[in-house]
């Protein structure tokens, strides 16, 4: 498999941990897969610095600069460009973006105007023009107060500032927010894009990340070289943004624990990042942008062992009836046509179910689920937006989350719930989605990652990848198709349940 490229166009920094040395770090960490990423640079200045500060600064001419682009050009295309500190060189900038403009990879720009120093204002117009090029741009606030003109502007106006400049994803990054704070958020303002439903679900979020103390030199850099990296090994738009977060706090965190004497201007000095260990405790969370998680003071319920299990889902009382005959461990009444006969019919699957002492959940439905008080209710993604969570906690009912993407796991984790759905593992069988499968490997991270958290998966699951599938160990097999009743549906139901109880009797990896 030929490795993604990215393009990192900015400076040279000699101690190591900023602009383009950040983009050799990131390119250079491998993937759940072992795969890393290959790094074409692009300089446009060298600097001297160290921790007491910058030396000096040599801007290359626009001809030095041009002949490593062609350069690059002539190993091929890019999958994502990398737009980092710029000399204030109307001309250099103005050439970029010329090139900027033919270019069908994405590019993500770190407008670093701090750094830019004397002639920024002569530079002004040409680094706004630059906005437009951009598919995620990631400003601190003081710099998108500067790009955009809009001094005492909400962070929200900024943004719509930004992006009715061209921007298409505006990143206004929260390193620099409240240092009382318990957490640091970055906060994400996007638009709707094809093939991603996640973000018609929710365009604008906060990422929010534990604040660490102390300080390193070059988070920034990591942060938007990461989201670069991800974007060209085609993740999609919102995992890479999430991606970026995890990246700066882990280069923070190197920084930090690597020590510095205590006699320097800056302490901490600036590192390569690390992958985060394999627990997801410590990933981000994400809510909408009023809101901060509910997970800083609350889990949730806990599950008894193995209630979910053999997961069925079911819409009718036939097929339940077949189901609680078999040793299913949990039941989901998912009705997606709901008829005059709906409310009847899920309290008789209530009641059969309670009968049978299996957990009942409902699928969907939170304001049924507070009337008839079910074990459960499961919500998808759009019905976390508007179910009121609060009402179900308050009224003991449990919730669990459907999640297809890393941004969707982290909204979950967010609001706190009983278990977490992965899928679809492999082409469904019962309808068609709009999120390409996960297949097992990544399957296996998420468990590893998230493994404080009560789990299963669904999608496509059969007897004949059943144990591939729970080897992964969510422990947990959530299945619709091939527990319809005959001839197979018993047959079917102990191969399942064989995949589980050798998972249960087999010690799981927890390395990363």
């Amino acid at each position: 498999m030929t490795s993604p490229v990215i393009w990192a166009v900015c400076a040279s920094d000699s101690r190591g941990g900023a602009g383009l040395q950040a983009a050799l770090a990131q390119a250079a960490l491998p993937d759940e897969n072992g795969q890393v990423c290959q790094c074409r640079s692009i300089v446009t200045a060298v600097t001297a610095q160290s921790s007491h500060g910058v030396r000096s600064v040599q801007a290359l001419p626009v001809s030095v600069v041009e002949a490593q682009w062609q350069a690059a050009m002539e190993d091929g295309q890019p999958d994502a460009i990398l737009v980092g500190w710029l000399p204030p060189d109307s001309e250099l900038i103005e050439w970029l973006v010329n090139q900027l403009r033919w270019m069908s990879a994405p590019v993500i720009w770190d407008p670093v105007i701090q750094a830019t120093g004397a002639g920024l204002p002569q530079a002004q117009a040409s680094l706004r023009s630059l906005i437009a090029c951009a598919r995620v741009i990631t400003p601190t606030r003081e710099e998108a107060c500067w790009l955009t003109g809009m001094n005492y502007a909400t962070d929200a106006d900024l943004a719509r500032g930004l992006q009715n400049a061209g921007a298409h994803t505006v990143l206004i990054s929260g390193g620099d927010s409240d240092p009382m704070s318990e957490w640091v958020t970055d906060r994400v303002y996007s638009r709707v894009h094809p093939g991603e439903p996640e973000t018609a679900v929710l365009s604008d979020f906060a990422v929010h990340q534990k604040r660490l103390s102390g300080s390193a030199h070059g988070t920034g850099s990591h942060h938007s070289a990461a989201i670069a990296v991800a974007l060209a090994r085609g993740e999609r738009l919102y995992d890479a943004l999430l991606r970026g977060s995890v990246m700066a706090r882990a280069a923070l965190k190197a920084g930090r624990d690597a020590g510095f004497p205590a006699d320097h201007r800056q302490p901490y000095p600036n590192c390569i990042a690390a992958m985060p260990p394999a627990t997801g405790d410590d990933w981000p969370l994400v809510t909408p942008l009023d809101q901060l998680p509910v997970a800083r003071v609350r889990r949730p319920p806990p599950l008894k062992d193995n209630e979910l299990g053999l997961y069925a889902l079911t819409d009718n009382l036939e097929h339940l009836e077949s189901l609680l005959a078999l040793p299913v461990d949990a039941i989901q009444w998912r009705v997606k046509d709901r008829d005059s006969e709906y409310r009847r019919q899920t309290l008789a699957a209530l009641n059969l179910c309670r009968k049978a002492g299996v957990p009942f959940w409902l699928n969907d439905d939170w304001r049924l689920a507070l009337e008839i008080f079910p074990d459960g209710v499961h919500l998808g993604q759009e019905d976390l937006c508007r179910a009121d969570l609060d009402a179900l906690r308050h009224a003991g009912i449990a919730f669990g989350t459907s999640n297809h993407t890393e941004w969707e796991i982290a909204r979950s984790r967010a609001m706190t719930p009983a278990y977490l759905a992965f899928g679809p593992v492999y082409p469904p069988l019962s309808k068609t989605l709009k999120y390409p499968p996960l297949g097992t490997s990544r399957l296996a991270v998420w468990s590893r990652r998230y493994r404080s958290w009560k789990q299963t998966c669904i999608g496509g699951i059969v007897p004949g990848n059943a144990r591939q599938t729970a080897a992964c160990g969510t422990g947990s097999l959530a299945v619709v198709t091939c527990l319809q009743p005959g001839a197979d549906q018993k047959n079917n139901a102990d191969a399942l349940i064989s995949a589980l109880e050798n998972l249960r009797s087999t010690p799981i990896s927890e390395s990363s």
